[in-house]
């Protein structure tokens, strides 16, 4: 509850100094890294507040793929979220599709599945069995 009220003390503090004129404008606070800074920090601080900006961050699609592209840059996001789609059993038919459409991708895994003794046999067994219909 502390969180709240330091939330609704802080938008009260703005409000009242943009209302009175002491104090400077919430762009000019935005504007000046100093002031951001500490206002997001004050915004991560609050789950609440913080909640509410993911909720926003994820409801429109032009800022959900502008934050899926910022998070894939890292190495270890992307790696978790490759995790999260071979997980997914409802994606793995469309991974598949994906990563077999691909012609380098796709050579690159005949590559991995004939470099192995073990992949190589599986391989073998799984072409001698007839194709599956449709």
């Amino acid at each position: 509850m502390n969180t709240a009220r330091r939330v609704i003390v802080l938008g009260l503090a703005v409000l009242a100094a943009g209302l009175f004129g002491c104090g400077t404008s919430v762009d000019d606070m935005v504007m000046n890294p100093t002031t951001k800074d500490e206002l997001v920090n004050k915004l991560l601080a609050d789950s609440i507040a913080k909640q509410s900006m993911m909720n926003r961050m994820t409801t429109d699609d032009a800022t959900k793929k502008e934050l899926a592209e910022t998070l894939l840059g890292d190495t270890s996001i992307k790696a978790m979220a490759l995790d999260k789609l071979i997980a997914d059993a409802t994606q793995r038919e469309t991974l598949v599709k994906r990563v077999t459409e691909d012609a380098a991708i796709r050579a690159q895994l005949i590559a991995a599945l004939t470099a192995s003794e073990v992949d190589r046999k599986e391989l073998q067994e799984a072409l001698k069995k007839p194709i599956p219909k449709k």
